[in-house]
């Protein structure tokens, strides 16, 4: 027994064997009990829990729908002390603007929605760390150790009572809560943007119903030059993404059509952007805010990247068919890239349908 607790010493030593898995950095991030998965917000040194001290944790929520939003506390060996997928320290369905407080215990002077309860083998928090998680990013919060005991009283009612000892705690966001906001669709079409790999390689069809509940639209584009994902940026986190369409109305090229995905959020039960091997998807079944349903964003070498996006319904901003040729589609990321192409003979043009393939 003693010959094998050496070599697998040795071996976690030499990297033979991996070392077990714990703390805020590389525990598994968990599951509410709502079946809805977490994602890192912000990490929290300094947590504690003994002598009369507990830690609290307060979030504002900033995201546009209700987010579930928890609380993991680690102690000083970085082994987990309470579990968020059984409610222990989670809130569910935290809506917009909505602030609530998760502790380590109840204190005297704050307002706790939901105390943890600290589980095996984890007895106290002398010197722990925490992990604020919630199904959405955008939060803003804070932290601060308190004593329990004490309140705040007015001297005039109570000259003897002491006052209560509060610190803030530091904190470190995983990533920005608020993602900056799309850009507008510029006037007129951006230069210099990447094309399609040859004439029909993109096509454009919109559809003006009645009611609008029946509007739709799809666009697809096969990239001539190379395109890495790198390309796309990060819209799991910080890259907004826009779809600009523009015909000669006015004479000169006129905006008719523009939509947003914003970076990171969460659509329905879902992160909206999810990152694949060689791009990124973009699912939001509410077609929020402006109508566009799914986009995908494949990376590929010369002649192989593949760009597709499908919008429909009332919020898709249709504002009227036909359309003058002319006509440029345009997809910018806020990362700087755009991809474009134009289409000057429509097969189709008339008050209720659009349809054309590219120069």
């Amino acid at each position: 027994m003693r010959l094998l607790s050496t070599f697998l010493g040795l071996a976690v030593a030499l990297g033979l064997v991996a070392p077990a898995r714990a703390g805020i950095t590389d525990t598994p991030l968990p599951t509410f009990s709502d079946g809805h998965a977490a994602q890192a917000v912000a990490l929290v040194p300094g947590v504690i829990k003994s002598d009369a001290i507990e830690t609290d944790v307060i979030c504002t929520s900033l995201a546009p729908a209700a987010v579930d939003v928890g609380f993991e506390v680690f102690n000083q060996a970085g082994v987990r002390a309470n579990r968020v997928s059984t409610g222990n320290g989670a809130i569910l369905a935290v809506g917009p603007g909505r602030t609530v407080t998760i502790a380590t215990g109840g204190t005297a002077v704050l307002h706790e929605d939901a105390a943890i309860t600290l589980e095996a083998p984890v007895t106290e928090l002398a010197n722990g760390s925490g992990r604020v998680v919630a199904t959405d990013i955008r939060l803003a919060c804070n932290a601060f150790t308190v004593d329990s005991l004490h309140t705040v009283e007015s001297p005039g009612k109570c000259p003897t009572c002491q006052p209560p000892t509060l610190a803030n705690l530091g904190l470190s966001y995983i990533a920005s809560p608020l993602p900056p906001p799309p850009a507008p669709c510029p006037a007129t079409p951006l230069a210099a943007c990447r094309k399609p790999t040859a004439r029909g390689r993109s096509l454009v069809l919109l559809k003006d119903q009645t009611p609008d509940a029946l509007d739709t639209l799809l666009w697809k584009w096969t990239g001539a030059v190379a395109t890495a994902k790198a390309d796309f940026g990060d819209p799991v986190a910080t890259t907004n993404y826009q779809l600009c369409l523009y015909d000669q109305s006015g004479g000169t090229p006129t905006l008719r059509l523009a939509s947003n995905a914003p970076a990171g959020g969460t659509c329905g039960a879902r992160p909206c952007w999810t990152g694949m091997a060689t791009g990124f998807l973009y699912v939001d079944p509410a077609r929020t805010p402006d109508g566009l349903a799914t986009i995908s964003l494949r990376a590929a070498g010369a002649g192989g990247a593949k760009l597709s996006i499908q919008g429909k319904g009332t919020n898709l901003p249709l504002s009227g068919l036909p359309l003058t040729p002319p006509v440029t589609v345009q997809l910018s990321a806020g990362s700087g890239l755009c991809w474009d192409a134009v289409y000057s003979a429509p097969i189709v043009n008339n008050a209720g349908s659009f349809k054309a393939k590219s120069d």
